[in-house]
């Protein structure tokens, strides 16, 4: 503050004052005594003369501010810590922050102080830098604060316990909301499959884990951007970096703008903002960080693989004979992979070629015959092979091959393992690749795909081309091989045999996990591989999670033995003990298909599909296609690829991990409500009861209608708690839409997750019309669902094709729920229904 000092004593002229909250000097000049007792002898010279000084004073101030004044008030006070920025400006009372890679964390940031309900602004601040700090003083109320960094972590604090932080925080597409491992939770370890332990004496992969302290029986998914409510971190895809709030700071989308996220954060003396720098390689374990690019491949495929259903007793009509099936089925609601498993180039001793010594006996037309039959169906068309072997070449080029330590050769998948520290085998590799692919196929699934030398204990190094090669990087030069020969619209799938995943960043899915077989004991390693692995999904590799989901219905062992070839009995025989039949319930199928579709991994098949009830057909339709659904929990909840437990164990006494809700997180075109799947695992019925403020992080104010997808049907309005029965192995697939005080859309008939196939959705409060656009399926009737509150009537409704044309529209349903149904003929179709309100 600047003063004018007016007074009758003496002032020395060259005495300098410094104004208070200034670091500058300016000087005072001096009006003598007698000047001043003129001045007054006239009132009107003396008022103008204070008001000529008052002018003056103004005209100072601006001058020292423009001039003279400090960089505590005229510029902000930025600190530079390592990677750490830190600014804060007394002028406008904000600060941000930067963090190395990431970029912009905070920004806007304001100081507050809770008065009650209300949030006070602190104002009037003096800024000061120092050592890795910044120290706010501010005068309205008179408190200080502190800004400091240290290490991977930023700490605010504050001398009174009720001040509280406000910031913007940057969030695009790639800065993501997320739950991270949470160490103070149960200790679960994320495991590979046993198969280069039991095949070769090679280690475990085997990385710790942890089940968050909070809900650890949820596990949440999204489709669409989330709104944030209830989570407090983030992870950035492109730093590998994860940004945890305290658990305690309230975190929610800008609804203006979609790119930002308000964080209000309780500072009760202290808090913390840590950063996990390399969250995925230094935390989760995984080897490698690649976010995955997935123009390509925007969503995870559909995929019916022969393996299960057949084996290695394949034949080439039993991939036409379901061809045809899934293309006059399933292909309409976008399925598109047919994959050719192991069984069509075995030798005498079960060895393979690839590319060679095709069973003409089973596969009389060959490769090229075959992906063209498929090709000309609207398909793709996919083989397995393993690429770290190949027996065509053994007898001329013995050199070529890995050896163990007792002089035979390695290998895998009972053919000769090919030394790929050697050139001629990157060679033959280019060419194997060339001719399967211009065979026309457009997925490979790799087996058994590791870095033999590397993993296999038993390898001797010396008679490699290249004993001193660093294994994982030659690996790694392999894969990106055939990746740059057969391009990137080629889908490639791996399975690393229990080794870590050393090609993340060069295919497109992951198989972690054990095979499955064929009833819902079969299906446990799904579900295991799901719960383990769906960190992963769609941000580095979509995860498969099985060769295929067993959808056919109950049948003994006697029948399997009519219907099945006996490779696949004698594979079931050696699974479980005793054995327990084929096939899966109702329930089961619905507990299947819900948890494929609401987790967005490789949606894989595997029955015989003609064989399909249409009860069976329906679940299939009704989940396809896959969706952009990403994983907001990121960590694993560990697994147990123990066969010999699954041997022995019944599900009503084995003890997992498995969500008992699957939140999907829903913000689309079709609104913004969550998906919740509600799982027994058990072989009793029971009722289930959540709190949805606790466990869905809702609004526990709000009233919800609840819409029931597998009944279609209304499962009622809530507040605070739902509660639902749920059969044994079932599961319960709602939802839960917060009520808006006028009709809206709840569901549809074509897709679980009530998003897909809505193209426009909106109401008209003016005109009191809602607006719907759905995409059709030919000779389909597609119903909408729409939850009409007390208070309005129904008007009429119409829809009109995309070419013009009117469609009849049929009501159904009952109290509060209202269905419309017409068919479109594939067609986008635009609906509305006009309602009204009731007089009384």
């Amino acid at each position: 503050m600047i003063r004018v000092l007016l007074t009758k004593g003496k002032i020395n002229p060259r005495e300098r004052v410094r104004p208070e909250g200034q670091c500058k000097w300016f000087r005072v000049v001096r009006i003598p005594p007698n000047k001043l007792r003129a001045l007054k002898r006239s009132e009107a010279a003396w008022e103008g003369f204070v008001h000529v000084t008052r002018i003056f004073s103004i005209a100072m101030l601006l001058v020292v501010i423009a001039l003279y004044s400090g960089e505590a008030i005229a510029s902000p006070v930025r600190v530079n810590s390592g990677e750490w920025v830190i600014s804060a400006d007394a002028v406008t009372e904000t600060f941000s922050v930067e963090a190395g890679k990431l970029g912009i964390l905070l920004q806007e940031g304001k100081l507050w102080v809770r008065d009650g309900e209300k949030l006070e602004r602190v104002t009037g601040w003096t800024v000061r830098g120092g050592d890795n700090l910044i120290e706010i003083q501010t005068s309205a109320p008179r408190l200080g604060w502190k800004l400091s960094v240290s290490g991977d972590a930023l700490q605010i604090a504050s001398t009174n316990y009720h001040s509280v932080v406000t910031a913007d925080v940057p969030s695009t597409v790639d800065r993501i909301f997320a739950r991270l491992m949470d160490k103070d939770g149960s200790p679960v370890t994320w495991s590979g499959t046993g198969e280069v332990h039991g095949g070769y004496g090679g280690s475990y992969t085997r990385n710790p884990s942890f089940l968050p302290h909070k809900n650890p029986e949820v596990m949440y998914t999204r489709l669409g951007r989330l709104e944030g409510a209830g989570f407090h971190s983030f992870f950035d895809r492109n730093a590998d970096t994860a940004i945890d709030f305290p658990e305690d700071a309230v975190l929610h989308r800008d609804e203006s703008n979609q790119d930002i996220v308000r964080v209000t954060m309780p500072v009760a003396g202290n808090a913390l903002i840590r950063i996990e720098k390399d969250y995925f390689t230094r935390v989760l374990g995984v080897p490698y960080y690649s976010k995955y690019d997935d123009r390509h491949f925007p969503v995870a495929p559909i995929v019916w693989s022969s393996w299960t259903s057949y084996y290695e007793a394949v034949r080439e009509r039993d991939i036409t004979t379901n061809a045809d099936w899934l293309a006059t089925h399933l292909k309409p609601y976008g399925f598109e992979y047919v994959e050719l498993d192991d069984g069509y180039d075995r030798g005498s001793k079960g060895e393979h070629y690839w590319i060679e010594n095709w069973d003409t006996t089973k596969f009389p037309h060959g490769a090229e015959w075959l992906t063209k039959y498929i090709h000309d169906r609207g398909m793709k068309a996919g083989v397995w092979l393993v690429p770290n072997s190949y027996a065509g070449a053994l007898k001329d080029h013995p050199d070529r091959y890995v050896y163990d330590k007792k002089g035979g050769v390695v290998l895998d998948y009972s053919t000769a393992a090919l030394d790929q520290t050697n050139p001629a085998n990157l060679d033959f590799l280019r060419h194997e690749f060339s001719l399967l692919d211009g065979w026309g196929f457009d997925y490979y699934k790799f087996d058994g795909e590791h870095a033999i030398p590397k993993y296999v204990p038993n390898v001797d190094l010396s008679r490699l081309h290249d004993p001193k090669a660093n294994f994982l990087e030659n690996y790694r030069q392999r894969v990106k091989l055939i990746r740059d020969t057969i391009g990137p619209d080629r889908f490639i799938e791996s399975c690393p045999a229990g080794t870590p995943l050393n090609s993340i960043g060069l295919v497109d899915s992951y198989f972690n996990g054990d095979d499955l077989y064929n009833n819902w004991q079969g299906m446990y390693p799904l579900f295991s591989s799901i719960s383990s692995n769906l960190f992963l999904n769609h941000l580095l590799v979509y995860v498969m999670p099985g060769e295929g989901i067993e959808l056919g219905e109950p049948m003994t062992v006697d029948e399997a033995k009519t219907k099945r070839p006996p490779i696949v009995v004698e594979t079931e025989k050696s699974r479980e003990d005793p054995m327990t039949g084929f096939g899966v319930t109702d329930a089961e199928a619905r507990t299947l298909v819900s948890y494929v579709a609401m987790t967005g991994v490789v949606y894989p098949l595997a029955s015989v599909m003609p064989e399909l009830p249409e009860s069976r057909v329906r679940l299939l339709k009704a989940t396809m296609p896959t969706l952009p659904v990403m994983p907001v929990d990121l960590f694993s909840r560990g697994n147990d690829n123990n066969w010999d437990t699954f041997r022995h164990e019944r599900p009503d006494f084995y003890i997992h991990n498995y969500p008992e809700i699957l939140d999907l997180k829903v913000n689309t075109i079709a609104g913004r409500y969550d998906l919740v799947g509600i799982t027994n695992w058990r072989g009793s019925p029971t009722v289930r009861s959540f709190d949805v403020a606790e466990k869905l992080n809702l609004d526990p104010m709000a009233r919800y209608v609840v819409f029931d997808f597998w009944n279609q049907d209304l499962a009622g309005v809530f507040e605070k708690k739902v509660s639902v029965e749920v059969g044994p192995h079932d599961t319960r697939v709602l939802a839960i839409h917060r009520i808006e005080g006028h009709p809206q859309l709840v569901g549809n008939s074509r897709h679980i997750s009530g998003s897909y196939s809505v193209q426009a959705n909106s109401w008209d409060a003016d005109h009191l019309v809602l607006n719907g656009k759905a995409q059709t399926v030919r000779e389909v009737t597609y119903t909408a669902w729409i939850y009409c509150p007390k208070g309005f009537s129904v008007g009429q409704a119409q829809a009109v094709g995309s070419s013009g044309k009117a469609t009849k529209v049929e009501r159904s349903g009952k109290d509060e729920l209202l269905g419309i149904s017409f068919r479109g003929d594939g067609e986008v179709v635009s609906w509305s229904v006009r309602f009204f309100r009731d007089s009384n």
